[in-house]
């Protein structure tokens, strides 16, 4: 059975990006403003709970193909960065 989100959820993220720009620095250099429509800000408090709705269904997944393998085998996940335990 498909869930669907609500059209307020579904409304959020389809304008989230919409004329958001970034530049880039390094040292004293400063790049001329670029438009951004993928990704999250960096520091954005969206971004844990993104990731984890994100990535979620393919652990879920991943675990219980391991699991129906008869593997010993357990993921570990945060925010950049995974571990396999076996």
């Amino acid at each position: 059975m498909t869930k669907s989100l609500p059209p307020e959820v579904v409304q959020f993220f389809s304008h989230y990006l919409v004329d958001k720009k970034t530049s880039y620095f390094w040292n004293n250099f400063s790049s001329c403003l670029f438009d951004v429509n993928v990704g999250v800000g960096q520091g954005s408090a969206l971004s844990p709970i993104l990731s984890v709705l994100y990535l979620l269904p393919f652990l879920h997944i991943l675990e219980k193909h391991l699991k129906n393998l008869d593997l010993k085998i357990s993921t570990l996940s945060f925010v950049d960065n995974g571990l396999s335990i076996s």
